[in-house]
């Protein structure tokens, strides 16, 4: 069984494998309350950019039983997004 921060770069992997380069995911910050990632790319944005954070708790779930909701983002700069989300126990 995977570590949950094992689990965090596998689904960082296997997210960045299917959707990139449009969107990549890269770990900022790891905690038990709190997980934060950097997207960049260019995004679909007629398909809603916060699909891409979404699609990603999704991948993560995959991996783990793990409860977890996007709490905040922000652009960073052009093409990049901070995402911040919020681990329930």
């Amino acid at each position: 069984m995977l570590s949950f921060k094992d689990s965090v770069l596998k689904a960082i992997e296997e997210y960045n494998k299917y959707r990139s380069p449009e969107a990549k995911a890269k770990l900022v910050k790891i905690s038990d309350r709190e997980l934060v990632l950097d997207f960049e790319g260019s995004f679909c944005r007629t398909c809603g950019v916060v699909d891409y954070f979404e699609d990603f708790i999704y991948e993560l779930r995959e991996l783990i039983d793990v409860k977890m909701k996007i709490k905040s983002f922000k652009e960073l700069g052009h093409e990049t997004i901070r995402v911040k989300y919020i681990i329930e126990k």
